[in-house]
């Protein structure tokens, strides 16, 4: 009797050479310049850009080291962004001392410039505190160095209240800003694209696999409700466009620690629908304390494991850093970063796994078997589309199947 089979099929060719991370433009980009003289001829992509913080200058009462404090907590929060490189504050103060300089709430835009380009900074930021009636006040000033373009953004909150809350709104309206005025603050042949969004583009309407994802994590002699790493991971496989699927903790947890004696024990039910599972553990612990500051150090370490061949797609681990007025949120700052981190190396190092083991990838979860080897008993390497339908290549075999396509493309792998 003639079996029909039902496969749904999805092809995802990705492109993720050096280029498409280092530089180049597209044609269109390319015929544009052609058009208009005062577009320079060639436009280098750049996946991050050098910014420098200089100390706030602080009028806030109660608290002299302010100034100090914001620039050290503003560096350590948005160096968890990757298209961000900060410049560490030792590199800052030498090159302070040599030049027998103090901008220590610096506002003299020419000064800045005149520094940024000595650290080799493509941006500055810098600013003040103060209050105003019972309202703390943060402005920041924003400045290209090599185009003397300046913006501003301003956060603010009660006096009495949280200080990290008032930061966090500063940090998120800074990478807002940047990310929005880069073009206007960098030369016009240049141009920040970073990776996230460069991923998020290379894998849009694309058909990708689905992923659990847990990562416990603690602070030493403390348990974290929240793990910083792993909602880090979940934000950006979102944002590139990967579903993800949630299976409880304990389920995945144990399932790791299974799996690494037995790679082959039966998988549980729990599982279904997850192409990738994502485990590892991370935790944090107080470093020194500094001033007012509390340093603390992060270590994660996490593993994407195709869930169906038991094959480990990618194993990665990083120590990070960082200050903030306390020990807790400097703890899950330090677990973010990293998290951030390894989420971009994970995500690129899945994007190659499908580039270079499959040309077209069926749809595990939809595709309906019989108890028969499509092709005899034949080992199934890869499906192709052709005008005739789905074609399924073995070892020795090649076969042609009918095919049921659930509005998908079938794609050949050049």
């Amino acid at each position: 009797m003639k079996t029909l089979w039902f496969i749904s099929v999805a092809a995802i060719v990705l492109f993720l050479s050096t280029s498409a991370f280092c530089g180049g433009e597209t044609a269109g980009e390319a015929e544009g310049k052609a058009a208009d003289p005062n577009i320079p001829d060639k436009v280098k992509t750049l996946t991050s850009i050098t910014v420098a913080i200089i100390d706030f200058e602080s009028k806030a009462p109660g608290n002299p080291e302010l100034g100090q404090q914001l620039s050290d907590i503003l560096t350590a929060r948005m160096s968890i962004y990757d298209q961000f490189q900060l410049v560490e504050r030792k590199k800052l103060e030498e090159l302070l001392k040599e030049h027998q300089l103090n901008l220590t709430g610096m506002v003299d835009t020419n000064q800045a410039i005149k520094v940024g380009k000595m650290l080799g900074a493509k941006i500055m930021v810098f600013g003040r505190a103060f209050p105003v009636d019972k309202d703390l006040y943060i402005v920041a000033k924003i400045v290209g160095t090599e185009t003397s373009q300046v913006k501003g953004v301003i956060a603010k909150g009660e006096m009495e209240s949280n200080l990290s809350d008032i930061i966090d709104q500063l940090v998120d309206k800074l990478v807002e800003g940047l990310e929005k005025w880069t073009p206007q603050l960098l030369p016009k042949n240049e141009k920040l694209q970073n990776k996230v969004k460069l991923l998020k583009e290379q894998l849009a309407g694309k058909k990708l696999p689905t992923i659990a994802i847990v990562v416990p994590e603690m602070h030493i002699n403390r348990t974290v409700a929240d793990p910083a790493a792993e909602t880090e991971i979940k934000k950006l496989f979102k944002e590139v466009g990967f579903e993800i699927i949630e299976v409880k903790r304990e389920i995945v947890t144990k399932w790791a620690r299974d799996f690494r004696q037995d790679p082959d024990k039966p998988i549980p039910s729990d599982f279904a629908g997850v192409d990738i599972v994502i485990s590892g553990e991370g935790f944090s612990e107080f470093g020194a304390r500094i001033g007012g500051l509390v340093s603390c150090v992060a270590r994660l370490e996490i593993q994407a494991t195709d869930k169906d061949s038991r094959k480990i797609i990618a194993s990665e681990r990083t120590t990070r850093r960082a200050v903030d007025l306390s020990e807790a949120i400097a703890g899950k700052t330090a677990l973010q970063a990293a998290g951030h981190e390894l989420a971009i190396k994970l995500i690129e190092k899945i994007a190659v796994q499908i580039r270079e083991n499959t040309g077209v990838i069926a749809d595990k979860a939809n595709a309906e078997r019989s108890d028969n080897n499509i092709l005899n008993g034949d080992k199934v390497l890869r499906f192709f589309s052709t005008p005739q339908g789905l074609v399924a290549i073995g070892e020795g075999t090649v076969g042609l199947i009918e095919t049921q396509l659930e509005k998908q493309d079938i794609k050949e792998d050049n």
